[in-house]
């Protein structure tokens, strides 16, 4: 196990609320990779619950986010709270060669996925908070209009906000989402405050800086 964990490759989980800038972290991780040569693999936890929805039969047109939340609730109650972060892991330990040196596992949001993954990977695991404040995320959450989003969020910004705090509490359920916890035990934090360029520079950086942790395989 030991010896597994020393030749893995660097896993970087994002966690962090609803449009903080995850998923836009996580593309600009990529990009710096690929200047450097390097391949990323790119994982998400809400992917890992739209498998089990879509194994339960449920028609990808219907996800909405309070039903995957329910969902993601019921697969911790059935096979505990890091249940996502196993699935994850176990995509990364089986990803066909050349496996990337670098996977980025985007949405995170309960501790005890955090667990799961320093339990599987050890110092090559490092959680990453992308943070802005809540009334900033709900104007990106709202414009942003996604299909799946709740309706209830894009009803107004107090609405979106509401939501927002509700999972940065984990005010829906002790396995429900806890993104104010998570970023407690957040090895770094990424502010997502201005631009996207400003994010992009931010996660350049970031890059840098753990350069000197990547295995080449």
């Amino acid at each position: 196990m030991e010896s597994d964990i020393v030749n893995a490759p660097l896993v970087i989980a994002l966690t962090g609320l609803p449009s903080s800038g995850k998923g836009e972290a996580a593309k600009a991780l990529q990009a710096a990779a690929a200047r450097d040569g390097r391949a990323v693999g790119h994982l998400t936890f809400s992917d890992q619950i739209k498998e089990e929805a879509r194994r339960r039969g449920v028609a990808q047109e219907s996800f909405t986010r309070e039903m995957l939340s329910r969902i993601g609730i019921e697969m911790r109650e059935a096979e505990g709270p890091g249940v996502l972060s196993a699935r994850i892991a176990g995509r990364i330990r089986d990803w066909p060669a050349p496996r990337p040196a670098i996977f980025v596992a985007d949405g995170l949001r309960h501790t005890g996925e955090i667990d799961e993954l320093r339990r599987a990977f050890g110092e090559r695991f490092i959680l990453v908070s992308v943070e802005a404040e809540p009334s900033e995320i709900a104007r990106r959450l709202i414009a942003r209009n996604r299909t799946d989003e709740s309706p209830d969020a894009l009803r107004s910004e107090a609405h979106a906000i509401r939501l927002l705090e509700q999972e940065l509490n984990g005010q829906l359920s002790a396995l429900g989402p806890n993104v104010g916890l998570c970023a407690r035990q957040a090895d770094l934090r990424l502010p997502n405050h201005g631009t996207l360029e400003e994010l992009q520079r931010r996660v350049g950086k970031l890059y840098e800086g753990l350069r000197g942790r990547m295995n080449c395989e």
